[in-house]
């Protein structure tokens, strides 16, 4: 199996939430900020399209800039994973920042080409001709849907992060990373929302490791430990290894930010 069908088999096993606010639990702050917000959401078997108070909206690929948003009326904060076809296989909520594992993710996982992100969804300034919907890092306008002329550019949502497999963990030691020929080393130090830069790739991978050592244990081995590895004289410890990051004012060939059990560290090359 090549480089990318490996990080994609592992890419719904704990699906991720890319964007996080601030530390490393947002999800009531979130609610509370949207409460009277209204709940918007995607169509499944389209991902240009979602709906708004019953109404279906069809996204486009014209933008608008920040300064051209009306006012927020709305939200999605969804993150979908999506087929060449354009057919959400798995979605999770940004608010939670959770991580979830579908039952089927292996399957999922050998569909998943893209990743794409939504957040929030606008009204548009001095017209209700059209919304605005925050995707992909771009504001887009949105039609409804029974107003899409076949001259209009829908949303392209190939444009959208695939799935890349640059970086992978360490098979002699579960608390590095490699990239290329680089070894970055996990540490200790947090990395705050604020510093975070733009996303690098996704590894969405749990390892369980030797405490001591490092290694990463296989299935065998794990099978023959109780929950504290103790029965094997062994300790043991799990990462959820999620997202890869800049980090504002570092090179990334220096160092890098990687999501951790829904916190944030530094990984620096050795």
């Amino acid at each position: 199996m090549d480089l990318i069908k490996k990080t994609a088999a592992s890419l719904l096993a704990v699906f991720i939430v890319i964007i996080s606010l601030a530390g490393c639990s947002l999800g009531d702050k979130i609610e509370k900020y949207s409460a009277n917000k209204e709940h918007c959401f995607l169509n499944t078997e389209n991902v240009t399209q979602f709906s708004y108070m019953g109404a279906d909206y069809t996204i486009l690929d014209d933008t608008v800039p920040n300064g051209g948003l009306g006012e927020w009326i709305g939200y999605i904060r969804r993150l979908a994973a999506v087929d060449e076809t354009g057919k959400i296989l798995f979605q999770d909520s940004m608010q939670t920042a959770a991580f979830q594992t579908p039952a089927d993710h292996a399957a999922i996982a050998q569909k998943t080409a893209y990743i794409i992100p939504f957040l929030n969804v606008y009204a548009a300034p001095n017209t209700d001709d059209y919304l605005i919907v925050d995707v992909n890092g771009g504001y887009h306008k949105a039609i409804r849907s029974e107003k899409v002329k076949d001259t209009d550019p829908v949303f392209d949502f190939k444009s959208a992060p695939s799935v890349t497999g640059k970086f992978e963990i360490d098979p002699e030691n579960a608390t590095r990373l490699i990239c290329g020929g680089a070894v970055y080393q996990v540490t200790s130090e947090p990395v705050s929302a604020d510093k975070l830069g733009s996303y690098i790739d996704i590894i969405a991978k749990s390892v369980t490791f030797d405490t001591e050592t490092k290694r990463p244990l296989s299935k065998n081995h794990l099978n023959k430990l109780d929950l504290t590895g103790k029965s094997a004289g062994q300790g043991r410890e799990m990462w959820f290894y999620a997202v890869v990051y800049e980090i504002y004012g570092t090179d990334k060939k220096e160092a890098v930010a990687v999501k951790i059990n829904n916190c944030c560290y530094i990984a620096k090359q050795q």
